[in-house]
């Protein structure tokens, strides 16, 4: 079974006139909201849409004028989803790369503005995590999201159901009149702006829902109907506010649900947003949820200027763990014979040494290696409490060298039918592996092989790949 993930590389090459600069990126950083959204619409048989909405400040892009006639100025952006199994394998991806322009500098450097887009990708039922990165393409400048674990439920076909709630900005009915709207924001009719982490502003006037729901009566000759009912409940889930019931006829098996209510003078807080849909027909029903959040603009920016450093939360051992597979000798003896408070020292001066994109306050591929290092204990610990994931051979690999482009899972039939993991990484130099044997069966995989210099070099295993073997798929530990 093969499982790959393509690598996207994107060069731009700028001939501009005019380059804005980067007037308002303020803190020298891309700032991305993103989410999970998941329709799972039974006509799509057992697959399911999950699309992964994101938005980003407009003002925090460089704009450039082409070289041309075109007096406006613009960004390019690239934005890429990678999908993960539970086994941490690179299995799916999708990209998209899009513009967004203002008439001058000026323009581009004026705050409050969001740009908005989604990816979208069709799966089969199952967890998985995902990763979106997101990069202006003039500055070279990047964010990234990782969802550790979201579940992708089968489709339901024999009851009404509802589909996971956009909550959003802007929902409105616009139909067949696509003149002058961006394309990426429609879906079924409807222009939909989405508040993909669901906080919305205590200057925002208003909050819009869309969601679909399926499996309704409809009858050619005669009309059914269904009654929406939509209360917001607080953070004790205590009624907020009622907005009572109305009545839609059907006019399919499916049906589009569009909400909005104002939100002016509520306090900032945690509300629910309660759908319950009523199919009167049938007498099924469902109920939906749809957490969402309001803040002072105060205090959106106390949050921003008070952003944490998971860093910081972590013990000396877990620092020094961290760092374990990127010291050299000489620097692990050094760190070796240091008192704590020394070694705390020794540890900021190595990270400060090693941030890869200074200009920023963040050490980016410090928070890359902590998210790494969590994942190895998910996804390779042996021990119930999965703390040993990082100490193991996949562990290790994923640590030193990050994220492989692919994986590939492949049987020895020779060897008693061994499991074996390929993990490539083809945009290092002419293309390195690492090849793992699972020996006891138990997804506890050990390196046996690799052509990257100073790591373990088995000639049998290189003459057994050059022969080649049959492949008769693997299902990894944690998968049906």
């Amino acid at each position: 079974m093969l499982r790959k993930v393509s690598m996207s590389v994107l060069v731009v090459a700028v001939m501009s006139a005019s380059l804005c600069g980067q007037a308002g990126a303020g803190d020298g950083r891309l700032t991305l909201y993103g989410g999970v959204t998941r329709f799972a619409d039974p006509a799509s048989d057992s697959l399911v849409l999950v699309e992964f909405p994101f938005s980003l400040n407009r003002h925090e892009f460089e704009f450039y004028q082409p070289l041309t006639d075109d007096s406006l100025f613009y960004a390019r952006i690239f934005a890429q989803i990678d999908l993960f199994g539970t086994n941490g394998a690179a299995i799916d991806s999708a990209s998209t790369y899009f513009s967004a322009c203002v008439k001058d500098c000026r323009e581009a450097s004026v705050g409050g503005y969001r740009l908005f887009n989604k990816l979208s990708l069709y799966l089969a039922p199952g967890v998985y995590s995902a990763r979106l990165t997101v990069i202006d393409a003039v500055s070279k400048r990047r964010a990234e999201i990782f969802h550790s674990s979201f579940e992708v439920i089968p489709p339901v076909k024999n009851r009404v159901t509802f589909s996971d709630i956009y909550t959003a900005y802007d929902v409105r009915f616009i139909g067949d009149t696509l003149a002058g709207v961006d394309l990426r924001m429609v879906k079924n009719g409807f222009k939909v702006v989405p508040n993909p982490i669901s906080t919305f502003s205590t200057d925002d006037s208003a909050v819009h829902l869309y969601t679909e729901v399926y499996n309704l009566s409809y009858y050619e000759d005669r009309t059914a109907r269904i009654a929406v009912s939509l209360v917001v409940l607080d953070t004790d889930s205590i009624e907020y506010r009622n907005f009572g019931r109305r009545l839609l006829e059907s006019t399919g098996t499916s049906a589009v649900i569009t909400e909005s209510f104002t939100i002016d003078g509520w306090l900032p807080g945690v509300y629910y947003a309660r759908l319950i849909l009523l199919d009167q027909e049938s007498s099924q029903a469902d109920t939906a949820y749809a957490p969402f959040q309001i803040v002072s603009e105060e205090s959106l920016a106390a949050e921003k200027d008070q952003r944490s450093d998971p860093y910081d939360t972590l013990s000396l051992q877990m620092k020094e763990r961290l760092v374990t597979y990127l010291l050299t000798p000489p620097e692990k003896t050094t760190l070796s014979r240091l008192g704590d408070r020394a070694k705390l020292n020794y540890l900021d001066q190595y990270w400060a040494e090693h941030d890869e994109y200074p200009e920023t306050p963040e050490i980016e591929n410090r928070l890359d290696l902590i998210e790494r290092f969590e994942e190895a204990n998910r996804l390779y610990s042996t021990n119930a409490d999965k703390t040993n994931g990082w100490f193991s051979h996949l562990g290790r690999v994923l640590l030193r060298y990050g994220r492989p482009s692919e994986i590939e899972d492949k049987t020895a039939e020779w060897v008693s039918s061994l499991p074996m993991q390929i993990w490539y990484y083809w945009e290092w130099e002419e293309g390195k592996f690492f090849l793992f044997a699972d020996y006891r069966h138990d997804f506890d995989f050990t390196l046996v092989h690799s052509n990257v210099e100073g790591e373990i070099y088995d000639k049998d295993w290189q003459k057994a790949m050059d022969a080649g073997w049959i492949d008769i798929g693997f299902t990894p530990f944690g998968e049906d």
